[in-house]
């Protein structure tokens, strides 16, 4: 009878404990404060406001380029000119509404169903971007 082979009831409920212990460390992993989805969907919204922060910046330098021209049609760089040539830029991707009535020198900009407030700061001539919020 000493020679039977198999599995012993105690390297089971170990193995089972080991088993347990991983399940939760890969749990903790991927959620709760530093988990991966939760830095995934942070990643995910700091690119959509570099996106669109660049892009409101290109539509700027388009608008301030086309003030320089010679025999220019536009003669100053506004919110309603920015606000024109983003939406012409973007292609229905995103789209920009004047928003400086409200409050001074912001446009409102939807982006796949989210609204985002884009701040603009004049300097000179020009404006540039100053901060893009939810």
């Amino acid at each position: 009878m000493r020679n039977q082979k198999g599995i012993t009831l105690i390297a089971l409920v170990i193995t089972i404990i080991v088993l347990l212990i991983l399940a939760g460390v890969s749990i903790a992993m991927l959620t709760g404060q530093n988990g991966i989805l939760t830095r995934a969907n942070e990643a995910k919204t700091e690119t959509a406001y570099a996106e669109i922060e660049e892009r409101m910046g290109m539509a700027i330098q388009s608008v301030y380029a086309d003030t320089i021209k010679p025999n220019a049609t536009v003669t100053s760089v506004s919110i309603a000119n920015i606000v024109s040539q983003y939406n012409s830029d973007n292609n229905g991707h995103s789209t920009a509404t004047d928003n400086s009535s409200a409050t001074p020198n912001t446009i409102k900009v939807s982006m796949d169903g989210t609204d985002y407030t884009v701040t603009l700061e004049s300097s000179g001539q020009s404006m540039k971007v100053k901060s893009v919020t939810k």
